[in-house]
């Protein structure tokens, strides 16, 4: 096992230098994700052109039904803009938690194997830290105590760009559910104020932040309940299955990516301790915005492998392997965690990665650990089989294709397809069908048009009529075998 020595300053230094190389180089390894690839081909209209990710009908694709998606402007650029704008904004990142708590904590963010994943692959798990961050510091009045509720409904619509970016709320409800969210916090505030015994548990940091969990917990079960919206509402239809997906979520978000990928765990017991033994309303406020947000992606997590779980008709609980990396989501709570033990260092001693004291050597451990997955996901990068199978297909203009592949991402991995043909600009459509349907009889029915198919590795039959024209093989880290080209004869 590899050895540091975290005394010396040096290796500080020299890890924060590996941490910004990694996420340059991870720019020039990686190709975009999936999700990444979808958002730029969406039209100026928020539609998709090839049809929504969650068809109407279960395993094939309708262009008819093109969606309403909300993204960030950056994804209507080059892949080389994306990556560019998401790794200007991770040094952001790493330059003000440098500043605001330290050399050693501006490291370990640096070399987050998660946030190294997502620089490479354009995924918006950066912006989402620099909002979140924002709003964390304007609710708990972290740069200035004046002027508290503007602050605080600043901070709420703010807050509610993260959904908003998803394409989970409407650009009117950013600012209805922002002032909504401004009120809490000026009434939580408020309370907070208030002399009366029954309201004390809101200024000690580890109650208030259980309130918060328990609050957020009961919201999102009757918004469930309601089906305020489909991934959300699968909690009533498959209650038993959503059940495990939550410990399932739990351990991916909290315990892979927050206490391992952000080397948190050997502070955990001694800053929970220092939550219990203190009274102090900005750390609880801090508290119970951390505890709030986590809760409410676990929640989500969660929801969203049970829903899409149901949708492709995948495996459980393997579809929690195939889906795990969404367990990202929750690496922007890096940020307001590190600010917290800075301030409970101050109130109570505790330890943090500045002042580790007893915690040093196991953090030292947890970094041996962790630096291969970060070099892993830094010099390899992602790999997309389908950018060289896009170009043996050669279509020209106005022609279309099938793509044949599991359920599972299956609408994903079509839209890998749409900037190699660049299919916008060549009036070139795309169509899915899943293995798991008659996709077959398709070709001489609905898809009679079609010249090309693309068969996904998983595919293994070749219809009569249709000759292999190229094949390429995929790699390991993508699941490995063989992709192949088809024309009709």
């Amino acid at each position: 096992m590899v050895q540091f020595n975290l005394d010396d300053e040096r290796t500080w230094k020299g890890l924060l230098a590996l941490g910004l190389l990694l996420n340059l180089i991870v720019c020039f390894t990686s190709d975009l994700g999936l999700d990444t690839h979808v958002k730029m081909a969406v039209d100026a209209e928020g539609g998709l052109a090839w049809g929504d990710l969650r068809p109407d009908v279960a395993g094939q694709s309708d262009p008819t039904d093109i969606g309403e998606r909300t993204v960030l402007p950056i994804y209507a650029g080059s892949e080389a803009s994306i990556k560019a704008f998401a790794l200007l904004s991770f040094i952001l990142l790493i330059g003000y938690v440098y500043r605001a708590v330290g050399e050693r904590t501006a490291t370990i963010l640096s070399i987050s194997p998660a946030l190294i994943f997502s620089v490479g692959r354009g995924y918006e798990e950066v912006y989402f830290a620099l909002m979140f961050a924002l709003a964390f510091a304007l609710f708990t009045g972290l740069w200035s105590t004046h002027r508290r509720l503007l602050q605080n409904l600043l901070g709420g619509c703010i807050l509610m760009m993260i959904p908003f970016t998803k394409g989970m709320t409407e650009a009117t409800s950013v600012l209805l559910y922002g002032l909504v969210l401004g009120a809490i916090g000026s009434l939580w505030h408020w309370l907070q104020e208030r002399e009366d015994e029954r309201l004390t548990f809101l200024r000690h940091p580890f109650q208030a932040a259980c309130t918060a969990a328990a609050a957020v917990t009961t919201l999102m079960v009757l918004a469930g309940l309601f089906s305020t919206s489909p991934t959300l509402g699968v909690m009533k239809d498959m209650p038993l299955r959503f059940a495990s997906a939550i410990a399932f979520s739990l351990f991916d978000a909290v315990v892979l990516f927050v206490l391992f990928g952000m080397v948190l765990w050997p502070l955990l017991r001694p800053g929970l301790a220092a939550m219990k033994s203190i009274e102090h309303p900005q750390i609880a406020t801090m508290s119970a915005m951390i505890a709030a947000a986590m809760t409410a992606i676990v929640f989500y997590i969660a929801a969203l492998w049970t829903y899409e779980s149901v949708l492709w008709g995948a495996s459980w609980p393997g579809v929690v392997w195939t889906m795990g990396n969404n367990g990202r989501y929750i690496t922007l709570l890096f940020i307001p965690i590190v600010l917290l033990l800075k301030h409970l260092n101050q109130a109570a001693g505790a330890p943090t990665f500045e002042s580790p004291g007893p915690a040093l050597k196991p953090i030292a451990i947890t970094l041996a650990l962790l630096l291969p997955l970060s070099l892993l996901a830094g010099i390899h990068g992602q790999t997309m089989w389908t950018d060289e199978a896009a170009d043996a297909m050669g279509l020209e203009e106005n022609e279309h294709f099938l793509f044949v592949s599991d359920a599972t991402l299956g609408m994903h991995w079509l839209y890998t397809f749409f900037e190699p043909l660049d299919a916008e600009q060549n009036n070139i459509t795309g169509h899915w069908r899943s293995v798991d349907i008659n996709w077959v009889d398709a070709l001489d029915q609905e898809l009679s048009h079609v010249e090309t198919i693309v068969l996904a590795p998983e595919v293994d039959n070749v219809p009569t009529g249709w000759v292999v024209e190229s094949t390429g093989e995929v790699d390991l880290l993508n699941g490995g075998g063989e992709w192949r080209v088809l024309t009709r004869t």
